[in-house]
């Protein structure tokens, strides 16, 4: 794992996320959340299916530390995703589902030496790769669930410093392996944030040019979100130059899976 965010920022921030997506579902007046409400960054899913899967995400992320595995992930993702109460029993019922299974992973994380062997998308690594991998799925996934409730202007900003964090796991660790299965850039991305700046490779072409370029330069939540497919390009603070086409056709097949 590779993060510019110190272990206890890490914890801080996971422990705010996941309170945050607690808060949402419980309502600021006591009045729990509708579970049916739609999550347009999630096509088809609801409020009720996508904290489902958030909680399964987090307890996968701890399972993976307590099996100490690094050569098979944990199983029983199901199990654990059928276990959420129903919609029926309402929003605080499926906030305490969740808070149990966001806790119980932090508390792995934290009885875990961040060096302990574990399996991870790119093959053996380092147990605090969970901690870093979980905060940015807590973190997107708690954004989708604020704007399904509350619309974008509802959402809670996220700090600089995990944004930032957020842009890096993206293109230094998971998008390079998400590529295998995406169609290739049709442009090299340039992102920019500050004084820091990543690439994501465009495609040469036939002729064995080079793949056009296209830079993207803004608040570091908005490149976050923009990577993750959740704003587009015309998102406040953002700046394009070079290839725009180029940029809109990357975005409509996808940067991520």
């Amino acid at each position: 794992m590779s993060t510019e965010l110190s272990r206890e920022r890490l914890f801080d921030a996971i422990e705010a996320q996941a309170g945050l997506v607690r808060f949402a579902l419980e309502g600021a007046g006591g009045e729990g959340a509708d579970l049916s409400a739609p999550v347009a960054a999630c096509p088809g899913w609801t409020v009720h299916e996508l904290v489902a899967h958030l909680g399964t995400a987090n307890w996968w992320g701890g399972a993976n530390v307590r099996e100490a595995d690094p050569e098979a992930r944990a199983r029983g993702m199901r199990a654990v995703m059928e276990s959420a109460p129903p919609a029926t029993e309402g929003a605080g019922a499926l906030a305490r589902w969740y808070a149990g299974l966001a806790e119980g992973a932090i508390e792995t994380y934290a009885e875990t030496e961040p060096d302990a062997p574990v399996w991870t998308f790119a093959g053996p690594g380092r147990a605090d790769y969970w901690l870093r991998r979980q905060l940015h799925e807590t973190a997107i996934h708690r954004w989708d669930l604020e704007c399904a409730l509350s619309g974008e202007a509802g959402t809670t900003p996220l700090m600089d410093d995990v944004a930032l964090d957020t842009i890096d796991e993206f293109c230094t660790a998971l998008r390079p392996i998400m590529s295998a299965a995406l169609p290739p850039l049709p442009v090299t991305i340039r992102v920019r944030a500050g004084e820091r700046e990543w690439v994501l490779p465009g495609a040469e072409g036939e002729d064995g040019q080079a793949a056009p370029e296209v830079g993207l330069t803004g608040p570091p939540e908005a490149l976050a979100l923009l990577l993750w497919g959740r704003v587009g390009p015309e998102a406040e603070g953002l700046e394009i130059t070079g290839d725009r086409g180029g940029l809109d056709a990357a975005l409509e097949a996808g940067l991520s899976i």
